[in-house]
């Protein structure tokens, strides 16, 4: 049985969807994502949770022309590994381009978009995905 969506459990997850939150040693200096409790690198404990601008660049994607019945809308579906301006890598999908316009190192961000509704007339959930920059961000990547 699927769980379905409520008010209650969406706020509850409001820090998963709405927010990228990575993690930084404070030993090493070593970004990562998701947080964790100890550094991935050199295993301290002293790390702190940090939230992302949620400014990337593109680094690889590939496009899914056969999806599910639930995500026919969205076809064809664009995952892209981003490599976030923090330092750390993350999956998402890409949004607002035309397949054909997608090209590698190309500058995105965090924007929110619809994820799924629950039922024909139930609760919409919403979460970040990314989509090219709109030129008002131009931040290297280091």
């Amino acid at each position: 049985m699927a769980v379905r969506d409520s008010p209650p459990r969406i706020w509850r997850l409001r820090d998963i969807l709405y927010r990228i939150k990575y993690a930084k040693c404070r030993s090493c200096g070593h970004t990562f994502y998701p947080p964790r409790i100890s550094c991935v690198r050199c295993s301290s404990r002293d790390v702190e949770v940090l939230i992302s601008k949620g400014l990337g660049t593109l680094v690889e994607y590939t496009i899914l022309y056969q999806v599910s019945s639930r995500s026919q809308d969205s076809a064809p579906l664009i995952i892209g590994l981003i490599r976030l301006n923090e330092g750390f890598n993350m999956y998402g999908q890409v949004v607002d381009i035309d397949p054909k316009d997608l090209r590698k190192g190309m500058r995105v961000e965090a924007v929110l978009r619809r994820l799924r509704v629950d039922g024909s007339s139930g609760l919409i959930t919403y979460g970040l995905k990314f989509r090219p920059t709109l030129g008002v961000h131009h931040e290297s990547v280091s």
